[in-house]
């Protein structure tokens, strides 16, 4: 199940976002201070969720770094309910994404205080893919969570609650 769930993540989350590429790292790692200066080059996808985060969101780590394109290091976790797949992107800001024509909804948020939005690329509104995109270091950090199966989970929701846990410690 969890090669077919990755397999479908993949897929759509490659026309939700255009690319994935590798990552590699320990879950819970924590940007030092220094790198909060230095946009999200050093940032490791798989190294965003904390071991609470995990427990938290019902995901098991460690997460699965995604291959694509290289402007888009992603990382995958499998969980209970969902799947949920984090990128970073250096040089794309949120309205550099909301530009884009790909979009069935692209909602306007504040996640801590930055520009962000709550989106579903037209290629996955059955697929029940949503993402949170949000600026960080230049560039932004999106959360794509879906569901295996239906069972009625607003992925919207959970997306942006994610993002919400997440983003105080990602740069600005």
């Amino acid at each position: 199940m969890k090669s077919l769930s990755q397999a479908v993540i993949a897929v759509c989350a490659g026309g939700v976002l255009l690319a994935v590429a590798g990552c590699g790292g320990p879950a819970g790692q924590t940007p030092d201070p220094e790198s909060q200066t230095q946009g999200l080059e050093q940032l490791d996808p798989c190294g965003i969720f904390t071991d609470d985060d995990l427990q938290a969101f019902g995901l098991e780590g460690p997460g699965s770094p995604e291959t694509g394109i290289a402007s888009e290091p992603g990382c995958y976790y499998n969980g209970d309910r969902t799947a949920v797949v984090v990128y970073k992107n250096q040089e794309q800001t949120v309205e550099a994404y909301g530009q884009q024509s790909n979009w069935a909804k692209f909602d306007a948020l504040t996640v801590d205080g930055r520009k962000a939005a709550s989106a579903i690329d037209k290629t996955a509104t059955q697929a029940r893919i949503c993402s949170t995109l949000f600026d960080a270091g230049g560039g932004s950090i999106i959360v794509d969570v879906s569901e295996s199966r239906d069972q009625g989970l607003d992925e919207c929701a959970e997306s942006q609650k994610i993002a919400e846990a997440i983003a105080p410690r990602m740069p600005r």
